[in-house]
């Protein structure tokens, strides 16, 4: 199993779920850069129960002063990103890890670093395809989403069908 590292977008979707051990049977170890896990917690000072279990998922990872230059640097270029993405950049590049972002500048910026990433159908896809899920449990899964994280699953049809 590969580790990973999580945006702020993508743990939302699935705190409000009720879903993080989705993502832990997915991957051997969910990371969090230090700019994302401090989104988290304003979100969850601002009443969102969601976050709780979010934290309790995931395994914070420090910047060391050379990975703070780097998101310096990285701020400097892509200044369309937020902080969360760019240390989560610098973080997959020196410890290896896997992106998983639905941001779409953020997956731009992604494949121009030459950083391997996951969006959110792409995760769907992996949990039908490692049989985490069946396919009914996947469409139900898919339903929660749009409802409770107003996030409509464009490719819902090829997801379920593949």
């Amino acid at each position: 199993m590969t580790a990973a590292i999580a945006d702020t977008d993508i743990l939302s979707t699935f705190g409000k779920i009720g879903s993080m051990d989705l993502l832990r049977l997915l991957f051997q170890t969910v990371h969090v850069a230090p700019a994302v896990y401090g989104e988290l917690l304003k979100a969850e000072q601002v009443g969102f129960s969601w976050v709780a279990s979010v934290k309790q998922a995931v395994e914070l990872v420090p910047l060391t002063e050379g990975e703070s230059r780097q998101a310096e640097q990285l701020f400097t270029l892509y200044p369309q990103l937020g902080r969360g993405e760019l240390e989560s950049f610098v973080l997959a590049q020196a410890h290896y890890l896997l992106c998983l972002t639905n941001d779409r500048q953020a997956k731009e910026v992604s494949k121009a670093l030459g950083l391997p990433y996951l969006d959110l159908e792409e995760i769907l896809r992996a949990l039908k395809l490692r049989r985490i899920l069946t396919t009914e449990a996947l469409a139900q899964l898919i339903e929660q989403i749009k409802e409770k994280d107003h996030t409509r699953i464009k490719a819902k049809e090829q997801i379920l069908s593949s």
